[in-house]
Parts: C-alpha cells; sequence; structure tokens
C-alpha cells in the first residue's frame, strides 16, 4: 500500500477473530459439533454450487460495478480533495467478521520483508540491464558483436566477448553475494518468535478462548493479538493495549528505529489496560480502531478506538510500538497488529531513495573514455583511407598476390580497425577499479589512528565508490551539537530573582563558601533571633547550625551523583571525572575568582534558600529549584540495592537539568503518569553532605496535562496541582519563544543602569546592622528591573557558548483550567490535524506568564576540535557551520573553536537590513581586501527571508562562497541541506562534505559530496546514512589528509596506469599496419593478446592503486597544505593525461622500431620480401618489450612507495610471462598448414636461448625508459613540486625527528606548526616550491 502525506486520510482495517485465512492458526478441536458448526457457518459465506448460472453471472456483474463505482470515487476524492470512507483501515475487533482491506478486497499484507534487490527469477535481467547501462560495457558488447561477423576481426571471434563476460560475471557475482547475504538476513528476521493469541471457540459456553502460540515473525497477521516480554524486538507495529508497568506504561528502546539511545515511554490507554489485562479478555475483546494509512512519519501517529460501549477514544504516537524497537524495563505487554510487513513504518522509512552518488574523478574518466574512442575512430578511418590509397598504388605490384585480385570492402576494413584498437580502452578498468578500492576501505576500517577506544568505535567506510573524494574536499559542512561538541550536557549556571550562579560543586569547598561564612558570622552576632519557617522551606538559626560548617577537606559530594557508575541511556558509565570540572571548561574556580564582581556559587543558593526563606529572593530561587524538578519528563530509577537515583531522559539537556536538581536537593523520587514525588533538602549544603531526614521532606505534586516539547512549538509546558492547592503551569523554552508570552512588566520608576554589575549588585560585609531582621542581601527591585537583569544574563550564557532555557510560570483559576481542560480534551480526540490543533489550545494558556529564571548548559568540544579546524583551514578547506543554537551561541562557539580567529571580521547578515545592497556592499568590501579573514554570520529566519528571492539567494551564496567561514544559526534540517545543496549545485568542480551526528543532520549528509556520520550520542541514524562514519570530529584529519589524499593519489595513478599500459601496447598494432599495407594483420596471436590486461600488465597498476604512499602520515598532518593537490585536480587532469599518453606513444614507437632494426645486425635477418621473420617471433620480442617496460615504469619510475610486495608483484608479472610462453609454446597444436599465421609451438624456446634475443629486448626497454627518467630527474631539480621537495626532506633525520611534534599540532610545537604552515601556504600559492624548501630550511 502505498504511503500518504494527507493527514485527513485515513484506512479502516477490519480484524476478525475468527477467520479463514489462517492467521491466528487455530488447531480444530475433534468436537464434531464444532466442525459442523463451522461447516454450516463456511456454507453460509460461500455462493451454492446449486445456484442458477444466470444468477451468478449476475452476482459477478453486480461486483465488477461495484468495483467501478469504488474507482470512480476514488478518483473523484483524489480530483476535489474530498474524504473517501472506501478508503480507510478499520480494525474491528470482534471474532465474527472476516479480515479484508476494504481498500482492495484482498487480505492485509503479510509481515515478511525483505530487502534483498532480487529474486531467483530476476536476477540475471535486472544485473544484465545494470551491467550495460554502463556505457564503457555497451562498446565492448558492441565491439565483441563486431568480432562475430566471419572475416571482420584480425583478432579472433572470442577475444572480447570472453575477457567481458569475466568481467561482467565477476561484477554480477559480487552483487548476488550481497543480495544473497541480503537475504538470509531477512530470513533470520522473518523467522524469529513471537507469541500469538490463538483464539479458540468455546462451544459449551459460547466464548472465545485463548492460547498464547509460538509464530514466526513472517505470518503475523493484521489484527493478531502479540505479546512481547521484557527485552524482546516488537515483531509489527502494534498499537498498545495493556502493560504490566504502573498505569498501562512501557518503555522501548528505538535506538535501531532512529538511532536515540534514550528509551520512550508508552502508556496504554486506561480503559483498555483496565479490562484486557489477560489471554481470555482479549479473546472475547470487541472494538473498532481508526489508523491512518502507512507512512513514513515515525513521531507522529493518529486514529481512535471505539469501545463496545461505544466510548470513542483518540490513539496518538503514545500508543503505538513500532517494529524495530526492543521492550524495556517492562515486564510484559499486549497489542494488536496494525502495520504488518513493508506496511510498517520501519520499513516505508527504509525503502527511501536517496540521491545517487558518484566519484568526481569520473567526470574526467568520462571525458578521458571519449577521447580515447574518438581516437579509435580516428585511427580506423585514417588506415581504412590508407589501405584504400595502398592498395590502388602498391598491391599490384606486390609479387606475393600473384595474380589474384586483392579489394578490400571499405566496411570490412573500418570495423576491423576498430575491432584491432577497441582494447585501447580498457575493458578491466571499473572491475580493477573497484578491487582497489575495496582494499582503501579496508585501510580505513582498520586505521589504529582513528580507533576511539573510550567508545570501542573504529572508523567505517560504508562505501567504495567515492574513496578519492575524501581527497578533493573543498568545502565541510558541519553540525555543532554532537559534532564538534560532546554532546554531554553540564548544567553549569542560572539566573533568578535577577542574580546568576555559578553551578560548581565540585571546584568548590564549603569552608571556601565566602557566603556561608558571612552568614554565619551574622548568626553569631544574633543568638537571640530567632525565626520560625515552615519545615520545606528553611529552619531557624540555633547552637546547631554551628555544625553546618564542615571541619574536613572534602568536597561538596551529593547523595545522589551521576558520577556513582549507574549505567544511564544518557550518562554512559564512567569512572572518571566530570568533564564540567577540566581546566579547560568554559568556567573555572580561578576564573571566579578574579574580578570585583565574582558570581556566586549554587551553594550560595542553598544556604539564601535556608536562612534567608522569609525574603523575595529566597522565594524566588526556591520555587525556580521546584520548576527545574518539575518542568521535565524523565523518569526516576531507584537501584534497591544502594538506593541510587538515576533517571531516563528524553535528552541530554532534560537530563542535566533533572540531575542538576537533583544535586541541589530537590530530588524526583518517584513519577506516574499523575503525580511527581520530590524529596526537598532544606539544611542547606549540610544537606548534601549528609542527609538529614529530620530536615528533609516529601512532596507529591499532581500532573494535570503536559502539553509536550515540538520543534515548532521551541517549549513544552505542565500543569500541577500543587499540595496547597492551587493550580501552576510551569513552562520552560527558547528565549525568544517565553519572552513573547511574559505579562506586561511594571517597574517603580526607578532606572537602573546595572549592566556592569548584573552578577552582584552587592558586596557582602563585615557590618551587619542590629535590626531584628537578617538584612535582604540579593533584593529584588522590581519585576521590570529583573526581566532585565535575566535578559543580560541570558545574553552572558549565550557569549560564553552555553545552551540556554527560560523557564516561566503561571498560576491559574479553577474556573479557567476547566474551561481550557474542555478545549484540550477535545482538541486530543480529534482524528484530524490533532497536533495542530494541540498546538492552538495550548496558545491558549501559554500567556501572562510570570518569568522564574533562566538556565544555561554546557555542551563541550571535542578533544582536538580546534586544532582539527585550524588545519582543515590552513589545507584551504573552507569550514561552514550549520547549528539550531542561537547567535550569540553559534558565534562563541565559533570562537572557542578556531573558526573565528582574533583577526577575523564576523558579518552579521540580519534582516532588518536592506539585505540585497548589504551583501553587495560586503562582497565588493572583501575582493577589494577591506575585510581581513571575513566570517558570515546568518540566522534561520533570515535565511527564511534569503531563500524566498533568488537574488539574495545569489548574493548570499556568492557572499558565503569568499569568506573564509560562514555560521548558520537557528536552522532547521531543511534548511542545512538546502544550504548544502546550494553550495554543490554552484561549485560543480568542488566536493563538498557534510558532517553531523544527529537524525536532523542526514538530510544535509545525503546532499554533499560526501557524508561523515559521527557515531555520537545522538544515535546511530546519522552515521548509517552516511558514507563514512568516525567517532570523533578530529578524525576528520586522518580520514582527509591521510586517507583521502592518498586514495585520490592511488585512484589517479591507476587510471593514468591503465590507460597508459594499453595504449603503449595496442598503438604497436596501429604502428605495424604500415609493414603490411594497413591489412588490418595483427602482431599478435590471438590469445596472447587477450590476456595481456588480464595477466601481464594488471598486478603493477593494482598495487599503485593500493599500496602508493607518495608522503608519509605525519608529513601530510603536519602540513595540510599539501591536501590541495586533490582540490586542483593536479594529480589527474588532462595535461597529466596527454604526458602519460605521449610517453606511451613514444615507448610504443620504440619497442616496435627497436626490434625491426636490430634483427638485421644481430639476427641476420632484412626487413624486405625476404628473410624477414616468422610474424609470431616478431610479436614475441615486441610482446616481451611492452611487458617489461610497462611493469619497470609503473612499478618503479611512478610509485614512490616501494615495498616488498612491488617487488614480487613485479617479479611475477615477468615471470608470469615467460611462464605462460613456456607452456602456451609446448601445447598450442602443431601448425601442419604452411599459411598458418602464427607459428607457435617451440617458438619461444628456440629464440629464448640466443643472447641476441635478451640483448635486444634490454637495448629496447633502456631506449624505452632512459628519457622518461632523465626527464624526472631533470624536472625535480629544475622545476621541484612541493612533493618532490618533501619526499627529498623525508629523507632527512632531522626532518624525521622534529615532524611528530608539528604534526600533532599540540603543545610547545603548536605554535610553530601554525607559523611554518602559513610560510609554506604562502609558498604553495605562489607556486614557489624553492621559498618552500627555504621555509622548511628555516
Amino acid at each position: 500500500m502505498s504511503s500518504s502525506n494527507n493527514n485527513n486520510e485515513y484506512t479502516k482495517i477490519k480484524i476478525d477473530n475468527d477467520n479463514e485465512d489462517g492467521r491466528y492458526a487455530r488447531p480444530r478441536p475433534p468436537s464434531i459439533p464444532q466442525r459442523v458448526m463451522e461447516n454450516e457457518n463456511d456454507s453460509k459465506r460461500t455462493s451454492n454450487p446449486m445456484e442458477p448460472q444466470h444468477q451468478r453471472r449476475r452476482s459477478s456483474l453486480v461486483q465488477k460495478s461495484a468495483s467501478i463505482r469504488r474507482t470512480a470515487r476514488r478518483l473523484s476524492v483524489l480530483i476535489t480533495g474530498g474524504s473517501d470512507d472506501d478508503n480507510q483501515r478499520t480494525i474491528k475487533l470482534s471474532p465474527e467478521d472476516k479480515l479484508i482491506d476494504h481498500t482492495t478486497e484482498n487480505s492485509f499484507i503479510d509481515n515478511s520483508i525483505t530487502t534483498a534487490r532480487y529474486t531467483f527469477w530476476n536476477f540475471l535481467p535486472k544485473q544484465l540491464a545494470a551491467q550495460f547501462s554502463k556505457v564503457a560495457n555497451l562498446y565492448f558488447l558492441f565491439v565483441a558483436g563486431l568480432q562475430m561477423v566471419p572475416g571482420w576481426s584480425p583478432t579472433g571471434q572470442f577475444t572480447t566477448i570472453i575477457p567481458l563476460s569475466v568481467f561482467i560475471s565477476i561484477a554480477m557475482a559480487h552483487e548476488g553475494f550481497d543480495d544473497i547475504r541480503r537475504h538470509r538476513q531477512d530470513s533470520v528476521e522473518n523467522n524469529k518468535d513471537c507469541s500469538v493469541l490463538r483464539i479458540i471457540k468455546d462451544n459449551l459456553t459460547g466464548q472465545y478462548v485463548g492460547v498464547w502460540d509460538t509464530k514466526k515473525w513472517k505470518d503475523v497477521k493484521v489484527g493478531d493479538y502479540i505479546r512481547v516480554q521484557a527485552q524482546e524486538w516488537i515483531p509489527a507495529d502494534l498499537l498498545l493495549l495493556h502493560s504490566e508497568g504502573e498505569e498501562g506504561i512501557c518503555y522501548v528502546e528505538t535506538a535501531a528505529l532512529d538511532g536515540e539511545t534514550n528509551l520512550k515511554q508508552k502508556q496504554a490507554l486506561k480503559s483498555t489496560n483496565d479490562l484486557l489485562h489477560n489471554k481470555e479478555a482479549l479473546a472475547n475483546f470487541c472494538a473498532e480502531v481508526i489508523t491512518e494509512k502507512p507512512n513514513q512519519d515515525l513521531y507522529n501517529f493518529d486514529g481512535s478506538i471505539t469501545l463496545s460501549n461505544g466510548e470513542n477514544l483518540p490513539l496518538t504516537t503514545n500508543q503505538i510500538l513500532l517494529r524495530g524497537t526492543i521492550l524495556r524495563n517492562t515486564p510484559e505487554v499486549y497489542g494488536v497488529a496494525i502495520f504488518t510487513g513493508e506496511e510498517t513504518k520501519l520499513r516505508m522509512n527504509a525503502s527511501k531513495n536517496i540521491r545517487t552518488k558518484a566519484p568526481s574523478i569520473q567526470r574526467l574518466i568520462n571525458r578521458v573514455v571519449v577521447i580515447i574512442f574518438s581516437f579509435v575512430v580516428i585511427l580506423a578511418a585514417s588506415f581504412t583511407l590508407l589501405a584504400h590509397f595502398w592498395e590502388k598504388k602498391s598491391a599490384k605490384h606486390a609479387w606475393y598476390f600473384e595474380n589474384s585480385i586483392h579489394k578490400s570492402d571499405t566496411a570490412v576494413s573500418l570495423f576491423g580497425f576498430v575491432v584491432l584498437f577497441n582494447t585501447m580502452i580498457p575493458i578491466s578498468l571499473y572491475v580493477t577499479m573497484e578491487i582497489i578500492k575495496l582494499a582503501q576501505t579496508y585501510f580505513i576500517n582498520n586505521d589504529i589512528q582513528m580507533y576511539h577506544e573510550p567508545s570501542d568505535t573504529p572508523a567505517e567506510a560504508r562505501t567504495s565508490t567515492i574513496n578519492e573524494d575524501l581527497g578533493q574536499v573543498s568545502y565541510v559542512f558541519s553540525d555543532k551539537t554532537g559534532t564538534l561538541t560532546e554532546n554531554i550536557m553540564l548544567f553549569r549556571k542560572i539566573s533568578v530573582g535577577g542574580r546568576a550562579f555559578l553551578h560548581d560543586m565540585d571546584i568548590r569547598r564549603i569552608e571556601e563558601d565566602e557566603f556561608f561564612e558571612k552568614l554565619k558570622k551574622a548568626q553569631q552576632k544574633r543568638l537571640h533571633y530567632r525565626v520560625s519557617l515552615r519545615n520545606r522551606d528553611s529552619h531557624s538559626f540555633n547552637d546547631d547550625s554551628q555544625d553546618a560548617t564542615p571541619e574536613t577537606s572534602d568536597s561538596v559530594r551529593r547523595r545522589g551523583s551521576t558520577r556513582s557508575g549507574h549505567f544511564s541511556m544518557i550518562a554512559p558509565m564512567t569512572n572518571t571525572k566530570s568533564p564540567l570540572y577540566a581546566s579547560n571548561s568554559l568556567s573555572s574556580s580561578k576564573s571566579l575568582k578574579e574580578g570585583k564582581h565574582k558570581m556566586h556559587s549554587t551553594l550560595d543558593l542553598l544556604t539564601i534558600i535556608q536562612r534567608q526563606s522569609h525574603t523575595p529572593f529566597g522565594r524566588s530561587a526556591r520555587w525556580f529549584l521546584l520548576a527545574i524538578a518539575l518542568c521535565h519528563t524523565c523518569v526516576p530509577e531507584i537501584d534497591q540495592e544502594t538506593d541510587e537515583v538515576f533517571y531516563q531522559a528524553a535528552s541530554p539537556d532534560e537530563f542535566a537539568l533533572v540531575t542538576a536538581a537533583k544535586e541541589l536537593g530537590y530530588v524526583v523520587i518517584d513519577r506516574t503518569m499523575g503525580t511527581v514525588s520530590l524529596r526537598i533538602n532544606n539544611d542547606g549544603p549540610n544537606g548534601l553532605i549528609e542527609e538529614n531526614q529530620s530536615t528533609t521532606s516529601f512532596e507529591k505534586y499532581e500532573i494535570l496535562n503536559v502539553i509536550e516539547f515540538s520543534s515548532k512549538r521551541k517549549r513544552m509546558s505542565i500543569i500541577y496541582r500543587l499540595p496547597d492547592g492551587r493550580i501552576c503551569l510551569l513552562c520552560k523554552g527558547a528565549d525568544s519563544i517565553i519572552v513573547e508570552r511574559l505579562k506586561p512588566l511594571k517597574n517603580n520608576g526607578k532606572s537602573h543602569d546595572d549592566k556592569k554589575k548584573r552578577y552582584s549588585d552587592t558586596t557582602i560585609s563585615e557590618d551587619i546592622s542590629d535590626s531584628g531582621l537578617m538584612p535582604d542581601y540579593f533584593p529584588i527591585r522590581d519585576e521590570a528591573w529583573k526581566y532585565k537583569q535575566t535578559m543580560y544574563h541570558i545574553e552572558d550564557f549565550a557569549t560564553e557558548g552555553l545552551r540556554t532555557l527560560l523557564y516561566a510560570h503561571r498560576f491559574l483559576d479553577e474556573e479557567e483550567y476547566a474551561q481550557w481542560n474542555k478545549q484540550y480534551t477535545e482538541a486530543s480526540m480529534a482524528i484530524v490535524d490533532r497536533q495542530a490543533k494541540l498546538e492552538e489550545v495550548a496558545d491558549n494558556i501559554e500567556y501572562n506568564l510570570e518569568l522564574t529564571g533562566a538556565t544555561a548548559i554546557e555542551d563541550k568540544l571535542q578533544e582536538g576540535v580546534p586544532q582539527t579546524i585550524d588545519k582543515l583551514q590552513n589545507a584551504g578547506i573552507r569550514v561552514w557551520m550549520l547549528t539550531g543554537d542561537k547567535r550569540e551561541t553559534a558565534i562563541n562557539i565559533g570562537h572557542s573553536c578556531s573558526l573565528i580567529k582574533d583577526n577575523s571580521t564576523p558579518i552579521i547578515i540580519d534582516s532588518d537590513c536592506n539585505l540585497k545592497s548589504f551583501m553587495d556592499k560586503t562582497i565588493k568590501d572583501i575582493k577589494s581586501g577591506k575585510a581581513q579573514h571575513p566570517v558570515a554570520v546568518v540566522d534561520g529566519a533570515t535565511l527564511m527571508l534569503i531563500e524566498k528571492d533568488s537574488q539574495l539567494m545569489k548574493a548570499f551564496f556568492e557572499l558565503g562562497i569568499i569568506c573564509d567561514a560562514v555560521i548558520c544559526c537557528r536552522v532547521s534540517p531543511s534548511q542545512k541541506a538546502l544550504v548544502v545543496r546550494s553550495v554543490r549545485e554552484r561549485l560543480n568542480h568542488h566536493v563538498t562534505l557534510a558532517i553531523g551526528d544527529g537524525a536532523n543532520d542526514i538530510a544535509m549528509i545525503q546532499e554533499a559530496h560526501v557524508g561523515i556520520g559521527i557515531t555520537g550520542r545522538e544515535g546511530l541514524q546519522a552515521a548509517r546514512s552516511s558514507d563514512y562514519s568516525i567517532a570523533q570530529f578530529r578524525f576528520l584529519c586522518d580520514l582527509l589528509f591521510v586517507h583521502g589524499r592518498w586514495s585520490y593519489i592511488r585512484v589517479s595513478k591507476f587510471v593514468l596506469g591503465t590507460f597508459y599500459k594499453c595504449m603503449c601496447f595496442y598503438l604497436t598494432q596501429g604502428l605495424y599496419q604500415f609493414f603490411t599495407g594497413f591489412s588490418g594483420t595483427s602482431l599478435y596471436e590471438q590469445w596472447t593478446l587477450s590476456f595481456y590486461n588480464t595477466l601481464f600488465s594488471s598486478l603493477p597498476v593494482i598495487v599503485i592503486g593500493m599500496f602508493e604512499k607518495d608522503l608519509k602520515r605525519k608529513t601530510l598532518l603536519a602540513f595540510p597544505e599539501l591536501y590541495s593537490i586533490g582540490q586542483t585536480c593536479s594529480a589527474f587532469n588532462l595535461k597529466n593525461f596527454f604526458s602519460w599518453m605521449g610517453a606511451a606513444v613514444y615507448q610504443a614507437i620504440v619497442v616496435l622500431a627497436v626490434p625491426f632494426i636490430l634483427h638485421s645486425y644481430l639476427l641476420g635477418y632484412e626487413i624486405r620480401s625476404e628473410g624477414s621473420p616468422q610474424l609470431y617471433e616478431l610479436g614475441l620480442q615486441v610482446y616481451t618489450a611492452v611487458v617489461f617496460v610497462v611493469t619497470i615504469k609503473i612499478a618503479y619510475l611512478e610509485c614512490h612507495n616501494w615495498t616488498i610486495i612491488t617487488h614480487i608483484t613485479s617479479f611475477l608479472t615477468m615471470l608470469g610471462w615467460f611462464l605462460y610462453q613456456t607452456l602456451y609454446s609446448i601445447l598450442y597444436p602443431s601448425n601442419t598448414n604452411a599459411g598458418v599465421t602464427y607459428d607457435v609451438q617451440g617458438t619461444f624456446q628456440k629464440i629464448g636461448i640466443r643472447p641476441e634475443f635478451w640483448v635486444n629486448i634490454m637495448i629496447t626497454v633502456a631506449i624505452a625508459l632512459l628519457p622518461n627518467y632523465l626527464v624526472k630527474i631533470i624536472k625535480a631539480i629544475t622545476l621541484p613540486t612541493d612533493v618532490d621537495i618533501f619526499q627529498e626532506k623525508e629523507r632527512d633525520p632531522d626532518f624525521r625527528k622534529n615532524i611528530t611534534q608539528l604534526e600533532s599540532g599540540f603543545g610547545i610545537g603548536a605554535d610553530r606548526r601554525l607559523i611554518v604552515s602559513s610560510l609554506v601556504k604562502v609558498a604553495i600559492l605562489q607556486q614557489q616550491p624553492l621559498l618552500l624548501l627555504v621555509t622548511l630550511q628555516r
């Protein structure tokens, strides 16, 4: 069934518990009455065989007419957009109706899935079509057809078709092997076992009874009742009917579906959960379920269920268990299958077709193929004309024609020459290239330098097609969170009551708490002062309070610390100190103590709540910590042995927030669907060291409604009934969203210019008045002042690169809430546009909010990110950062990760100005050199305006392309993809790379030429959708500068070498035609000719394609500027191609002419009518010389990395040639016919023992290769390239000794590395390699 995006269309599925299609596989009991009853029922459902024929015809016509009417109605629905009752899926849970799909009038599809592309019957035709869709294969098939025509082929009839068949068979076998693996994987999944309810009717009671039976996944049908137990996979898309968890709650792990490792909470409807608690209730359950049509949306579901009592209840994604998920932390659940097989959401997503990627070098290869093919056609046409002229002028004087008339056919000559020269285009090019690319992926997968030991994650190449593109990247598009940062969210700062506090629990010690010490002294001066407060708020000052100051130097520890070693889906088990408190953290204790106005710790905040709970600030602070502890959806779990509380959270942000509340003594200890229970420490910092039962309070808050977060709303709200009976709405979200919903502000008319004192506008003084009340050290002047200070803090937090959230609240009266709740209930039951209606109703309550406070969470940079970006930029790669964070946060992260330098010129593109004129002026300034290291910054709202105007789009991307870096903030996943696609389309000859770790990065990863996935904390979906995956951003240097550059060099030399060896060998055929009267006679015996590409020239190019390393790893990492060889296509371009072809032409002339000339001197033959050598003997000498020349040039002259493999394969190539000749000359049948062209038998043994033969070969090879060798030496001396210079430097022991320090980019060598890299870059850009050498020597 096809997927539809129209939420107004739904499909109804009828579920029948008494069926004949085998979906329950019910055993027939031996009761004869039951069999009779079933047969009677079946006879009622079937037609009477004695029915008159005209009645059956009439029934058939009625059915056809109904079918036509249904089709017409469907067409009408498509045209008018109306509703279609017949196009609904209704699951009628009743044991008496037969289950059919009313849209097709057939049974629903089964639950088997297939990821394989082929079946036994269609594999051959599909693969033949795929293989011959390649132009080169079609070309060789055309040549093979020409060879089959008698008299047209001078090289035999099968010399092309057999190698072509071999290579195509290898390619097909590779594809077939992969498909067999997919079939096996499908078979394993389809044959998994699951528990399905078998329903049997009890004839005595008339009721149905159920028996749990084991079934294969593939046999599950729509309407089956499924039982899933803990740790089991969900076999199909199920509607959750009952869960053994509390209040019908269950948890599923969706990592295999969407890559997210945190558990998702699902809950059965209360009505079904209470009713369907056993198999008998399931067997007799009657209801009607309406679902949406099968679609790809993993995160939304619209449907409803109507119970037998007429109650209609809405269904959301909270009641849906998707195939591909695992049941966790729940003993058992019951569900009914609503989507099966290829209609499940997992398979609907898996079948999505993405853009096919091809290597950039392929375009140049295609141009080369066209050039060579044109050369072959021109050569064939020229020789055909020359043959015609030769026949006219010379043939009649040739004595060997005697009196016979020799006249060639033009078509025969033309196609004969095409066949003769066809292998100048290597037939094995694609298959051999695939082999070397597979070897390259093996090296990537097994590179220990890209192995991340903490997560046990190696690099992985998921494709081998575009390896060389890794060495040609010009633009990198990077996500921020989880890609540049760790995606470990650490609670860092809060703003409450107009003051900011640092959460530094492990940095500060209690005895260093200045504020606590001041309050202790104040208390000692007022021993008579007593204040009676509620237990949950604070405690009175008494003599025992002196114990609040610990005598030990131990730092404050949380009883429920996240570093306890407990496993959590968000916080993995670790025994190391939290990176929050590392020396390179955004804030440190040292920096906090600097300056006049230092920021207080959250320990101070606890002291204030304890000692000054009567003040407005104390009340605001406690209320804010309560809001943090309550406004979330985290679920606590308690270790039964240690009483340790840890949390399952939907996101790392929520985990950080609820953990911070726990660290501050506001611990969520229990959560149900209706309540949240807190354990609150009222003993200030003391309670964090050792829990005091007498000062600990327990509070329970009733959950009335949860308005969930969405990317559109950018906020979430929860409505609670507080312990005192009041109703309160708590809301948190992006500051830009919450600010719009705050109530109008009022102030007392005073002017507050406190920007410079935004953290602390009071200094704790020794002089404390003797008034009866404790002074309010942190007074809140008014709401306007508090709002202003909070906005200052948010701005500062964002500038430090922290992720900010704003909290607000609103108290509701009973009447207002009751009216709103009625609207919300109606919206939640809507079948059509439910989400939009819920958001509309939520807007009706989320207004006139009071500001509660703000939080700031740190997402730390990954190790080595700044150094990696430095290297990328030194390599000439432009880095674009695409993030959903606010502008200030993105800019600060840009500074932290070295994307924005100290001397950079930030260019803020804002919708407030005239975008077109601003960008045009900026482009002129940059081109005129007025802006140094320009970095453009644009937000999603501005980008949305730019998208709508083609002129603005053109100007924006022109500006972005000339900037050194670009930061796009507040962008959506679709905008990320748009940016990547636009740059890719505008810069056709530049390779783009996108890197990300989350599901929201998949679109841009698929749009880029190369997609890199980070196997990070946001899951594996991005990695699975990528071409290559790595564990850390810093491994990008190794992947690009080392493996990418090596792959590009290897593929380039392989392609050039392959075309070279074919040109050098087969051109001798063309040159030989000048000695044959252009008759098309082949110089080589046909089978010996056909084996050249596969047996006698393949190993050298394969070795250079697999193992070539023109420079060492450390050199490439220390000097990223060397990466430019791929960006400028310097290793493989038309200039290099023609250079190689020029060498091939020269060497072809030499290896043919020299043996001809030397024969008359060394062997006593004459090149004339009598005394000429036998054709096979002459061809053997030329062939041998070609094998030696090609092997030595490719394996030694063009390959820099000589290894034992190079020597072995070169030796095997030459040895194989002589071994072949030895065996072939023995096994070749004797020629009794004197007219046979090639006298093979015994020829090699006859000439191989002559010294003249070996002298001829050595002289020929020397003359062919010596000029090539001399040119390389002279060029390296007079016009050395950067590669030549570094190859020379790598031989220097001092250079090798210091290269490690330069390569690392860390520590004491970092500054020198940057200086040297800058000088090297100048030298490369100015094309002055001698200056480069001087730079290195300095």
